[in-house]
This record gives C-alpha cells, sequence and structure tokens, in this order.
C-alpha cells in the first residue's frame, strides 16, 4: 500500500541527483557499494543519471510494505538501505541543491531515526548519454520506492539493461 505518492522534475547535474536523509556532505567514491545506478551511502544516496546536466522525472513512493515493480517498465533496476534520522525527512535533490527554498521534493518520510529499503528504477539513461538538455523536456525517468525495514542489507543490482 502507497502511503505517499510525489512527483517532479528534478534538475540533475555531474550525472546525479541526491537522495538525503542526513546533512549534505562528500560522498567518498569507494567507500560506499556503487552500482551502475546509484552510490549507497547510508543517510545519503546518489542517484546516477545518463545526462550531464538537465532535468529528470522522478516519483517517489513511499510504501508500509515492500513494494511491487513491474520490471517490464524499467531498464535499471536497484536496491539498497538508507539509514535515516533528521528532523524534517528525507529529500530529492538537485547535487548542488541544498538551500532551502531550492527545488526537490522534500520532507517526504517522518522525522526520526529509521531505516528503509530503497528501489531505484531508471529507464532513459541512454537517451542523450553525456549531454545537457537546456530548455528541454526530460528524457529519463526514475522511480523511487521506499518502505520501512529494521535488517540492513547489502545493494543489489536487479535489473541492467540500459548500458548505462
Amino acid at each position: 500500500m502507497t502511503v505517499e505518492r510525489h512527483q517532479a522534475v528534478i534538475d540533475a547535474d555531474y550525472h546525479q541527483f541526491m537522495i538525503e536523509a542526513g546533512p549534505p556532505r562528500e560522498l567518498i567514491h569507494g567507500r560506499y557499494p556503487e552500482l551502475a545506478l546509484a552510490i549507497f551511502a547510508e543517510d545519503t544516496i546518489s542517484v546516477k543519471v545518463g545526462i550531464k546536466g538537465g532535468p529528470v522525472n522522478v516519483v517517489v513512493e513511499v510504501h508500509e510494505e515492500p513494494a511491487d515493480c513491474d520490471d517490464r517498465e524499467w531498464e535499471d533496476i536497484v536496491e539498497g538501505d538508507l539509514v535515516h534520522d533528521t528532523e524534517h525527512g528525507a529529500d530529492v535533490l538537485s547535487f548542488w541543491s541544498d538551500q532551502p527554498g531550492s527545488p526537490g521534493i522534500r520532507g517526504f518520510t517522518p522525522a526520526g531515526r529509521r531505516r528503509y529499503r530503497v528501489r531505484i528504477c531508471a529507464r532513459g539513461k541512454d537517451t542523450h548519454f553525456d549531454g545537457y538538455l537546456v530548455d528541454s523536456s526530460p528524457v529519463e525517468d526514475y522511480l523511487i520506492q521506499m518502505w520501512p525495514t529494521t535488517k540492513a542489507r547489502p545493494p543489489a543490482q536487479t535489473k541492467h539493461t540500459s548500458g548505462r
């Protein structure tokens, strides 16, 4: 059962956008599990996009229990954990937009200490790979599904057909 659903166009930059459930911080490559679609760094997830910069479609669904996913609709799918300990809930933001009032999806989880399993689905990463989209509609779609869990599990790539 979906508890909340949010949709927005997020400005990706440096081939990524962020899911943050803690203070903004630098991700050190090699320190955290890195898959073709995401880096899972405890309270931060860097989602890797195909375009170098520009808009991407993002849908966030918060569920009470593990969510169903029709993998036929998606080219790439990963799952990992997000450790949450904030006063305001988790945010989906552009790489550089950690300032209040900047575009994004903010506070979509309850405040407090929690652990979520996060599934990220993507399509369109190879449509305009390594290019910039300026004054253009998004060509990439991302679905982020989250549900509470108490058991830590390692990140896993469950589908990778985009080649990116």
